[in-house]
């Protein structure tokens, strides 16, 4: 009797750390996280509606990240951020300009 309880419990205990592990990565998608939504939304549309070059726009927010380190470690904004590479264009449109950052290569004087 004791083996059938310990291999139930064991049972039980796995489905619930699969439910756990299934909830936390439902919580966490665009499905659920209108943040995320929100993010995934910008980004598909930036890419169906401009006619970006994917390689120049990976080597300008590489540009843009060597030279901002804050915005390079960014969550949302940086080189491993929810945004992605368009992350790095994306706060220049919302931050950077404002705060008198350079996108792209410094003009030479």
């Amino acid at each position: 009797m004791n083996a059938a309880r310990l291999r139930l419990a064991a049972i039980l205990a796995v489905a619930a750390a699969a439910w756990a592990v299934y909830a936390y990565g439902a919580l966490h998608s665009p499905l659920l996280d209108p943040a995320l939504r929100e993010q995934r939304a910008y980004i598909d549309r930036v890419l169906h509606e401009s006619k970006l070059d994917p390689d120049e726009e990976r080597r300008l927010a590489d540009l843009y990240w060597s030279r901002y380190p804050d915005v390079a470690a960014d969550a949302n904004f940086g080189r491993a951020g929810a945004m992605g590479v368009l992350g790095a264009r994306e706060h220049f449109n919302r931050h950077g300009r404002r705060e008198g950052r350079v996108w792209g290569i410094e003009p030479k004087p």
